[in-house]
């Protein structure tokens, strides 16, 4: 989830559209599909983020392995229904790559255990949220709408209006008015997808729905701090106008594990608590 500067050149714009409308069938198709369709998403974009953020880190080639082991682990083991030995196996990989980096002397001691927990969080709350049943579609499609809708209304917004940044540190193209974009349309999104979905839910759904598309924009800003850090703009180059994985699935770091939580607190679906 990348906000852009106010100053963007159309044709960068245009392949970016071309890339999303390449790959969105692609993934609603798989994540519609389930099964081995799902798992085999899950895992190519799991083993694209456990390449980038290990380059991100410069590790060597033993640690970056124990990454790719924990994260595609974990999620595998979500796959077959084992949560709690797939929490564990995140714990244990983050906590050996710890132990690995202070002996080894790697470059990013910390960044690397805690980004592969956080991954590893990430595709564990994707893979469980989808096998959630009755309920695991439909909110697994809200969560992919009111992300999107962020995306969109953040980069478009942000654009026409401008104004003060966010967090100019972390990243400088973020302003405050993108966020408000970022949030309505979320918040719009998130209604007309319940409704399409036949739940009249829509007050309460269209609240959550702003408040994920803040939790979104944070997960965007994790991934720019990280991307700061290392003095790089974008985290790969694997999506044409959208860098790398961890460029476009930001959000859904930070939203999915948030939506798991809530599901698995209230024991049901967040679309349908009441006021």
């Amino acid at each position: 989830m990348a906000q852009l500067l106010p100053r963007t050149d159309l044709s960068d714009l245009t392949l970016r559209v071309v890339s999303a409308a390449v790959l969105l069938p692609l993934s609603l198709f798989a994540i519609w599909g389930g099964g081995w369709y799902f798992a085999a998403l899950v895992l190519v974009l799991a083993g694209a983020m456990s390449w980038e953020w290990s380059s991100l880190c410069r590790t060597k080639a033993g640690p970056m392995a124990v990454v790719f082991a924990t994260v595609l682990w974990a999620a595998g083991l979500t796959f077959v229904g084992f949560l709690w030995e797939a929490l564990l196996c995140m714990v244990l990989g983050a906590l050996s790559l710890a132990l690995v980096s202070r002996i080894g002397g790697e470059k990013s001691p910390i960044l690397l255990p805690a980004g592969t927990a956080y991954l590893s969080f990430g595709v564990i709350s994707i893979v469980w949220l989808r096998a959630s049943d009755p309920a695991g579609l439909a909110v697994f499609n809200w969560m992919i709408a009111i992300v999107i809708a962020t995306d969109i209304g953040a980069y478009f917004m942000g654009r026409a209006i401008g104004g003060p940044k966010m967090a100019p540190r972390i990243s400088p193209g973020k302003t405050w008015s993108g966020l408000a974009g970022g949030v309505v349309c979320a918040a719009l999104s998130g209604v007309l997808t319940v409704h399409l979905l036949d739940t009249q839910n829509y007050i309460l759904v269209g609240v959550l729905s702003g408040g994920m598309a803040v939790v979104a924009q944070g997960g965007d800003l994790i991934e720019s701090a990280v991307k700061r850090h290392f003095g790089v703009k974008d985290a790969g180059n694997l999506i044409p106008g959208h860098g790398g994985a961890l460029d476009r699935f930001d959000g859904f770091l930070t939203v999915a594990p948030v939506t798991a939580l809530m599901m698995w607190i209230s024991g049901g679906s967040p679309l349908e608590w009441q006021l």
